[in-house]
C-alpha cells in the first residue's frame, strides 16, 4: 500500500486541527470546570481577582508563566486566560501525540486508525479530567505527551528533528512551570529513552553534539526559570513566607494538628485556647491570635514528633506501601490502568519474539516509577490528582515503547488478522470513550449545579463592593465550581476566605489593604459592612462557638440570607 510522506508540518498542522476540534467539542458540550480550589486561587491571583491587579505571584506555579498569564488579563479581562490555557494544555498535548502517528511515512488508513485508536483512548482516559481540569494533570500529561514523542523518535529528516526537538523542549517548559514535581516524575523516562537510544545491537554508539543540544536547552531552561523564581521571591516578605508554607504543608499535608486534649501543655505554651485550636482544624487562620511562622514551624515540628512516636520507621513503610499499592489498582484509574497494562503485556510479546534486549529499559523504567509510587505512598501524599498523574505517564511511556517495538517488527509480524485485531481494539476504544463522555458530561453538570454556587456567591457580592463578606474556608475554596468561560468577572473580591496556603504571604496583605482590612478578627468586630457567611444551614458552627468564648458579652446575629439557584447563605454580624 503507498506510503504517505505529509511533511512534519503539515501533519503538526493537521493534528493540532483535530485536536482544537476535539477540544471545542469537549466545550460545547459540557464545558471545562475547575477541579479544586487550587487552580480558582491560582487563577484569581493571576486575573487580579485577589488582589485587584493582575499578578504573576501564583505561589505553586512558577512566577515566568504566571507573570506571562497575568498580561493576558491585563489586554483583556473578562477571558478566563487562566483556565483555558490549562484545560488547552491537555489538547496540545493530544495534538503532539497525533502527530507521531500522523508523521509517519505509512497509509492513509494506517493513518487513520491511529488517529482513531488515539483520540478514541484519549477521550476514554482524559475527558472527564479534560471535563474538570487540574494543574497538577495538565503538566502530567504535558511531560508524558513529550516523553511520548522523544522515546518514539527515530531516523527523520533535519526539519523534523529540529521541530520534534522543540516541542519536547516547549512540552517540558511548560511542565516544569506548572509544576516542577510531575517534570521531575518524567525525568527517568528521558532518561532511560536517552541512553537506550545509544545502545544498538549490542554495541555502544556514540553520542553525537546533536543530540545533547535538547537535554542542555532544557535543563538551562529550567535553570533560567528558577533564577527568575529566585529574583521574584527575593524580599524578605516573600522568604517569610515559603518557611511559613514549608511549615503549614507539614502540617495540614502530611501531619496533622495534634489533639487540644491531649496536648493541652503544648498549645497554652503557644498561647491558644481549644477555641482556636478548634480554628486551626478548620484553617480559619485569621481566627489565631498571633499565627506567624513561628508559631507554624512549632506546630509543624510538635506534629511530626508525635507522628513519630505513634509510627515507627516500619510500621510507615506498611502503610506507605499498602496506600501506594491501593491507588496503583484502585479501580478509580482503571481508564488509564487498563490501556497501560495492555501496552505492557503487547511490549512483553513483540520483545521476547522480536527484541528481548527491549526489556532492560523496561525494568529501568518500572524500577523508577516503583520509587516514585513508594516514595509517595511513605509520606502519604497519593491524592488522586497525584496517583492519576502516575498512571498517565506510566500510560504514555508503555505507549511511547510499544509503538517504538511495534515500528521495528511490522513487517515481521504475520499480517493474517492484524485488520481483525486493530479493527477490534478500535472499536472497545470508541465504547470506552463514549461510556467515559456520558459519564463526565453527567458528572460536569452535577458539579456545576452542586459546586457552580459558591462561584456565583462571590460574583454578587461583587456588585455590594462596599461589604466584606469572611467565608469559612472549607465552605469555599476546596470547591471549584467554576465555570471556564470567555465573559467572566474578575474585579476584586469582596468575598475573604478565614485561612488557607496563600495567608501571611505578601499577596495576602496586598490583598487586605486593597478591601481596607488591617486585622481580620477586628474587621468582623468593628466594621459594619463585614459579615460572616454559614452556607446551608442556618447554624454558626465553630465561628459561634468562638465568638461566644472570646466576647461573652456580644452575640452573632443573623442581618440577612442570599439565595442563589437554591442554595441559602446566611449572613450574620457581631451585635455589641
Amino acid at each position: 500500500m503507498r506510503k504517505d510522506r505529509y511533511g512534519a508540518g503539515l501533519s503538526l498542522a493537521a493534528s493540532l486541527v483535530l485536536s482544537v476540534f476535539c477540544g471545542f467539542a469537549v466545550y460545547a458540550a459540557m464545558g471545562f470546570v475547575y477541579a479544586i480550589g487550587d487552580d480558582v486561587i491560582m487563577r484569581d491571583i493571576v486575573s487580579g481577582a485577589f488582589t485587584g491587579k493582575p499578578d504573576g505571584h501564583a505561589i505553586f506555579m512558577k512566577y515566568a508563566l504566571g507573570f506571562v498569564l497575568s498580561r493576558f488579563y491585563l489586554f483583556n479581562n473578562h477571558i478566563d486566560w487562566y483556565g483555558f490555557f490549562m484545560a488547552g494544555t491537555l489538547f496540545l498535548a493530544l495534538a503532539v501525540i497525533l502527530y507521531r502517528g500522523l508523521s509517519a511515512e505509512k497509509s492513509l488508513l494506517w493513518k487513520g486508525a491511529y488517529a482513531g485508536l488515539t483520540v478514541g483512548l484519549f477521550t476514554a482516559v482524559m475527558v472527564f479530567h479534560a471535563a474538570q481540569f487540574e494543574w497538577t494533570v495538565s503538566a502530567a500529561m504535558l511531560g508524558a505527551s513529550g516523553l511520548y514523542l522523544y522515546a518514539t523518535g527515530t531516523k527523520q529528516g533535519k526539519g523534523q528533528y529540529i521541530l520534534e526537538e522543540i516541542l519536547i523542549w516547549l512540552l517540558l517548559f511548560l511542565t516544569f512551570c506548572i509544576r516542577p514535581d510531575v517534570f521531575f516524575m518524567v525525568m527517568p523516562g528521558f532518561g532511560i529513552s536517552f541512553l537506550w537510544k545509544f545502545v544498538k545491537s549490542g554495541k555502544e554508539r556514540k553520542i553525537c553534539f546533536q543530540e545533547l543540544i535538547l537535554p542542555a536547552a532544557v535543563f538551562l531552561t529550567a535553570g533560567v526559570v528558577t533564577l527568575i523564581e529566585a529574583s521574584a521571591y527575593g524580599e524578605e516578605g516573600w522568604k517569610e513566607f515559603q518557611k511559613f508554607q514549608a511549615a503549614r504543608t507539614q502540617v495540614y499535608d502530611y501531619s496533622g494538628i495534634p489533639s487540644f486534649e491531649a496536648n493541652p501543655a503544648f498549645f497554652e505554651e503557644l498561647g491558644l485556647s481549644e477555641h482556636e485550636v478548634r480554628n486551626l482544624r478548620h484553617y480559619a487562620l485569621y481566627l489565631i491570635e498571633g499565627m506567624d511562622r513561628e508559631m507554624m514551624e512549632a506546630l509543624s515540628e510538635e506534629s511530626m514528633r508525635q507522628n513519630a512516636l505513634e509510627t515507627r520507621l516500619f510500621g510507615r513503610m506498611k502503610e506507605g506501601i499498602t496506600l501506594a499499592w491501593g491507588q496503583f489498582v484502585h479501580k478509580e484509574y482503571f481508564p488509564a490502568s487498563l490501556p497501560t497494562l495492555l501496552f505492557f503485556i503487547g511490549i512483553l510479546v513483540l520483545a521476547f519474539l522480536y527484541e528481548r534486549r527491549a526489556l532492560v529499559p523496561l525494568a529501568l523504567f518500572w524500577g523508577a516509577e516503583g520509587i516514585f509510587w513508594l516514595a509517595l505512598g511513605f509520606v502519604g501524599r497519593l491524592p488522586e490528582r497525584v496517583a492519576f498523574s502516575l498512571h498517565l505517564i506510566a500510560l504514555l511511556a508503555m505507549g511511547a515503547y510499544f509503538y517504538r517495538l511495534y515500528q521495528k517488527a511490522e513487517s515481521r509480524i504475520p499480517q493474517k488478522g492484524k485488520a481483525a485485531a486493530v479493527s477490534g481494539i478500535l472499536v472497545l476504544c470508541l465504547a470506552a470513550a463514549v461510556f467515559q463522555w456520558k459519564t463526565a458530561a453527567a458528572s460536569n453538570a452535577e458539579k456545576i449545579a452542586r459546586d457552580g454556587n459558591y462561584q456565583l456567591f462571590k460574583t454578587a457580592c461583587k456588585e455590594e463592593p462596599e461589604n466584606i463578606y469572611f467565608v469559612e474556608t472549607f465552605m469555599a475554596e476546596p470547591v471549584g465550581g467554576a465555570a471556564v468561560t470567555g465573559r467572566g468577572d474578575f474585579r476584586q473580591n469582596n468575598c475573604v476566605t478565614l485561612g488557607d496556603w496563600y495567608s501571611t504571604s505578601p499577596l495576602d496583605e496586598e490583598r487586605f489593604e486593597a478591601l481596607g482590612i488591617e486585622n481580620a478578627e477586628e474587621t468582623i468586630l468593628t466594621n459594619p459592612n463585614a459579615y460572616l457567611v454559614v452556607r446551608d444551614v442556618e447554624d454558626t458552627g465553630f465561628l459561634g462557638s468562638y465568638f461566644a468564648y472570646k466576647y461573652p458579652k456580644l452575640s452573632l446575629v443573623l442581618r440577612d440570607v442570599k439565595v442563589i439557584e437554591d442554595r441559602y447563605y446566611y449572613l450574620y454580624q457581631v451585635q455589641r
